[in-house]
């Protein structure tokens, strides 16, 4: 197949890229700083220069594709209209820029989150795609937006919700390395978070198969592991894998969203990345994000099949080889 791929140097985008070439799909890739791409996929890919608002200009002709995969997204955003901006608008900015070229692809995916549905109702239970979505905070309002704009296009597309996504070279992981080094490790208090996860090698997997999807059917999907941890195995298990032990420490809420306020306040103020936005506030104080993939799973065969050791482990080499770990 010929994919046109949009966040390519991104996390997930470089783990998918290099397992669709593998595999013997060509790519066309956007790309905003070729600096960043990795050599063994500049010398396979073709480079579309720009950034999502080259989806803008109503002149631009893309290569005709077979596949869209759309993984560019904002998960760390300076102030809540940036979330609205990068992921929904810039997704509708796409679909315009689609339906004005003389083709059309054979299905289009949609890098959506498990924060698109929300946490589970009560704190309990497993999501399933037919659930009701209830999204709390502004990134999963604008991913669930960008979902319902998404289905309703003219041809098959799927939109996909991966929960926590661990492996190697995850940005946004590497905090949880780093502190499960600290010996603490602060945490909400009261009983532990039940979470889903996924390895990013599964989940390039399961982008490979809703990719060879035929149907002429919408699709969404749940893309997790069907193994269910909390956020005290989480970080202990990250302790573990680099031979340290954690202790967690119970945060309370009210202090928790003191921290909150200060570090958002503290980042408006400086232009330092806020670590703690209202985003991650709202979503590790919740007690339940649990999803399941049985219906990928029944549509495809694709499952996970990495569990959490195997995964830590495998990011934690990861950091360590590109330096930002002790080895």
């Amino acid at each position: 197949m010929r994919i046109l791929l949009t966040g390519i140097t991104g996390f997930i985008g470089l783990h998918t890229a290099r397992l669709l070439l593998e595999q013997g799909h060509s790519i066309v890739a956007l790309v905003r700083t070729p600096s960043k791409l990795p050599a063994d996929l500049a010398a396979r890919i073709t480079v579309l220069r720009g950034d999502l608002s080259l989806f803008c200009d109503p002149a631009l002709q893309l290569e005709e594709a077979d596949v869209v995969i759309h993984l560019a997204a904002v998960v760390c955003a300076e102030k809540d209209a940036d979330y609205d901006a990068v992921n929904y608008a810039a997704v509708a900015d796409l679909l315009a820029c689609i339906g004005r070229q003389s083709w059309k692809p054979k299905r289009l995916l949609f890098a959506s989150s498990l924060a698109a549905a929300g946490p589970n109702p009560g704190g309990s239970g497993v999501h399933a795609e037919s659930d009701e979505a209830q999204p709390i905070e502004s990134y999963g309002r604008a991913k669930r937006a960008a979902e319902l704009l998404v289905a309703k296009q003219p041809y098959p597309t799927t939109s996909f919700r991966p929960p926590i996504v661990l492996g190697p070279g995850d940005p946004a992981s590497l905090t949880l390395f780093q502190m499960a080094r600290r010996f603490v490790a602060p945490l909400p208090a009261g009983a532990p978070q039940q979470l889903s996860f996924v390895d990013v090698f599964d989940l390039a997997g399961a982008i490979v198969a809703m990719a060879a999807d035929s149907s002429s059917e919408h699709r969404l999907y749940f893309t997790g592991s069907e193994q269910r941890i909390t956020n005290h195995e989480l970080i202990r298990t990250i302790a573990e894998v680099q031979g340290k032990r954690v202790f967690v420490l119970p945060v309370p809420r009210p202090l928790l969203y003191l921290a909150m306020r200060i570090a958002t306040a503290f980042s408006a103020l400086t232009g330092v990345r806020n670590q703690l936005d209202e985003k991650q506030y709202r979503q590790m104080t919740e007690p339940s994000f649990v999803c399941t993939s049985a219906r990928l799973t029944a549509d495809t065969g694709w499952r996970a099949t990495t569990g959490l050791r195997d995964c830590a482990k495998r990011a934690a080499a990861g950091y360590a080889a590109a330096g930002l770990l002790p080895k």
